[in-house]
């Protein structure tokens, strides 16, 4: 283009056909990998926080605030348990029989009940074992608790099953530019559930989700501060899809690193 600015006497037919041509060669993809910010595209920097720009349509902000609410979770912390060493992965045996020897039959009913919970929410399958022990249960994940766990019986973080809060936005109430702890764009919405989560099989699942989010077809507010984030692609700029997505990003400056987010569900109802 700049060299065609250049020729004196060029004809305003050639001037159209060179801008079609710059323009057909332009591809979505090129024009995606220019978006991202240059010290992704130079290499200098393998991840970057920008705030979020005041053209942002509305539509934009109600799919990143549903995409913040589907990784909401709802977590089960596991109780304490004797579990012997397994060499077989999304397996766990229980001695029930060394629990109530060592930690007392109290103890040992509470952690019983609270497994058979996480049966009865389909989190675990259980069978007993008579062939290790008198009182040992077999636990396996299935697929949906494999998905849900987080941490390790072994070590480490507290395991916890956490599943999704399978809520919907309703609407975007309002949209504030500032300052905030995690983002930009500060968002509040509205949000509801269509019916109960498919993992709430039990009445006390139930119940947390109800005390904890809203009770089923009940409208609640919600609330979260929003930016854009960026991440170096070791590919062809035809595969950054999802990059530069609006999430909430509490970033420790000294830590450099995201440290969490700060979606609110659990606002007062209207």
């Amino acid at each position: 283009m700049r060299l065609t600015k250049a020729i004196a006497r060029i004809t305003a037919a050639a001037f159209a056909a060179a801008v079609t041509g710059c323009a057909a060669i332009e591809t979505p993809a090129t024009s995606a990998f220019q978006r991202l910010p240059r010290e992704i595209r130079t290499g200098v920097a393998e991840m970057v926080i920008e705030r979020v720009e005041p053209t942002v349509s509305r539509e934009e902000v109600l799919a990143a605030v549903q995409a913040q609410v589907h990784r909401e979770t709802l977590c089960f912390p596991w109780p304490g348990l004797w579990l012997d060493a397994s060499n077989r992965r999304n397996f766990y045996y229980a001695r029930y029989d060394l629990m109530a020897r060592d930690w007392g039959p109290e103890v040992t009913a509470t952690s019983r009940a609270r497994m058979q919970e996480f049966v009865d929410l389909g989190f675990l399958v259980a069978r007993e074992r008579p062939d290790i022990g008198p009182g040992v249960i077999e636990y396996a994940l299935t697929s949906e608790g494999a998905a849900s766990l987080r941490g390790s019986p072994y070590g480490g973080d507290r395991p916890s099953f956490c599943a999704p809060s399978q809520r919907r936005v309703v609407e975007v109430t309002s949209m504030e530019w500032g300052q905030y702890p995690c983002g930009s764009l500060r968002v509040r919405f509205n949000h509801i559930a269509d019916d109960w989560p498919t993992w709430a099989r039990t009445a006390n699942a139930r119940t947390r989700v109800a005390t904890t989010w809203a009770p089923v077809g009940v409208e609640a507010e919600g609330a979260v501060s929003l930016n854009r984030q960026w991440f170096r692609q070791q590919t062809m700029p035809g595969d950054i899809a999802q990059n530069g997505e609006m999430r909430s990003l509490c970033y420790d400056a000294s830590a450099q690193r995201v440290v969490g987010e700060d979606l609110e569900l659990g606002l007062a109802q209207p």
